[in-house]
């Protein structure tokens, strides 16, 4: 007989079902270190949660990413994470005989994939027979966005049988296929247009949820037919919803670009560099993998981003330099009489905001190299970085000679203000300057150390 009442496996039951799989995993942990039949039953409860979900993700497996967000936040079909398990459990009803064919699948095709297609059958079947039963909260899409929606979810499960033969082959199609690989994608677009009439862009859909990197699925598109990689092809097709897509997040990236400033901290520059390089990614691809018109709609949208994005990026460059100059200023210095010349400021703080702007700003500078060239702004960055180089260098040197002459007030800051300059060409990538300074300052440093014992030994000589 159970240990549990009704009542409390009916509870349980919906805890371990509503758990994610994080926190299952821990839960299949913590219950195994407890002890008596209750906590056996438990055990058992979440066992067969793990079983099933597995089960589900073999039959499922081709559409599990559509149940989750894309992590580059690019516009895609995606569902609700809740319908995947609502979906799952509608399907399984009526053939538990058949569920263990699904345990410990191999990649080769055979009667788990039969199992796995009747079940994706079904589900289609439920969604389109029941379609708010299963998805209660179900809301149009706005106009533009993707077409989350009973219908496509059922179409997409349509083609799971297809999408299974296609994913292993996803990769190379995304690199350099030959003539016979290419003809394989060809005529996997025609099959699914024969399942419905928007089969064609629907598999689109479910390749790119397994495609990281968006912008190389322009290499997919681009190849599912012969003039499918010119703009007046594309456009006009469903294919290019995918080209519509990447630009809408480049002009959102752009966007956010646009907003960001150097005192926000080191995390905006951060988001700032992957903005910059994930749109300079997509603008390549764009120019590699399609034709596109300047006077065209996408054409005006890239040339519009690049535009933006290259002055955001001269504008940065110009507060790095100022960052630094800032972070390790000179000061003018009387000579004799009124000649006067600029050295270093050896009292300025070797800490604090200032010092961290401009380390944040040069990460950020020498982060955005592969994206400056696709901007047209590399020339600009390496005869900043050149500069820099040249600045640091000298800064850090007068200041050594100003510690060998002892003329420095204070020694100690001195020398942690050389390691700040020392710091600014390692993040920079001026490795051989910055190898120089250090050797530089730590003879300094051994040498002022060296220094009182000598020269107190005179004094009780005599």
């Amino acid at each position: 007989m159970s240990s549990l009442s009704v009542e409390h496996r009916v509870a349980l039951e919906a805890i371990v079902q509503a758990s994610s799989d994080g926190q299952l995993a821990q839960l299949a942990m913590g219950v195994k270190t407890l002890t008596g039949a209750k906590a056996a039953e438990l055990e058992a409860l979440v066992a067969e949660e793990i079983r099933d979900r597995a089960r589900r993700d073999v039959a499922f497996g081709p559409l599990t990413p559509l149940f989750r967000p894309r992590a580059d936040g690019v516009p895609a079909l995606t569902f609700p994470p809740a319908l995947y398990a609502r979906l799952w459990r509608e399907a399984r009803k009526g053939e538990e005989a058949f569920l263990g064919l699904l345990d410990g699948v191999v990649a080769t095709e055979g009667e788990w994939t039969l199992v796995a297609d009747r079940l994706c059958a079904k589900a289609s079947a439920v969604l389109r027979d029941r379609p708010y039963d299963i998805w209660p909260d179900c809301q149009r899409p706005a106009e533009g966005e993707p077409p989350s929606t009973p219908v496509e979810l059922a179409g997409c499960l349509d083609l799971t049988p297809l999408a299974r033969g296609a994913l292993p082959r996803l990769a190379v199609w995304l690199e350099r296929p030959d003539d016979t690989q290419l003809a394989g994608l060809r005529l996997l677009i025609q099959d699914c247009l024969a399942v419905s009439p928007e089969g064609g862009r629907r598999m689109i859909d479910i390749l790119f949820a397994h495609v990281p990197d968006a912008e190389r699925m322009l290499r997919v598109v681009t190849r599912t037919s012969r003039l499918a990689d010119r703009e007046a092809i594309l456009s006009h097709s469903e294919m290019g919803v995918l080209v519509e897509r990447l630009l809408v997040s480049v002009q959102a990236r752009v966007k956010h670009i646009a907003v960001m400033r150097p005192q926000q901290g080191e995390a905006a520059m951060l988001a700032l560099v992957d903005d910059v390089n994930w749109c300079a990614g997509v603008l390549a691809e764009l120019d590699m993998s399609l034709q596109v018109r300047p006077d065209s709609p996408w054409g005006k949208s890239a040339r519009l981003a690049r535009i933006q994005v290259s002055g955001q990026m001269s504008g940065l460059m110009k507060s790095t330099q100022a960052a630094v100059h800032a972070a390790l200023p000179m000061k003018r210095q009387v000579l004799a009489g009124r000649m006067t010349r600029m050295s270093p400021w050896l009292e300025a703080p070797c800490q604090g905001e200032a010092i961290e702007t401009a380390a944040g700003l040069l990460a950020a500078v020498t982060a955005m190299r592969g994206a400056a060239n696709v901007f047209g702004c590399e020339s600009d960055r390496s005869a900043l970085t050149t500069e820099l180089t040249d600045y640091l260098s000298a800064w850090a040197n007068e200041a050594l000679d100003s510690i060998a002459d002892a003329e420095a007030l204070d020694p100690d800051q001195a020398l942690r203000l050389v390691g700040v300059a020392a710091r600014f060409l390692t993040v920079i990538e001026a490795l051989e300057a910055a190898r120089a300074i250090r050797r530089r300052a730590a003879a300094a440093e051994t040498a002022r150390v060296a220094r009182p014992a000598s020269t107190g030994a005179s004094p009780a000589g005599d």
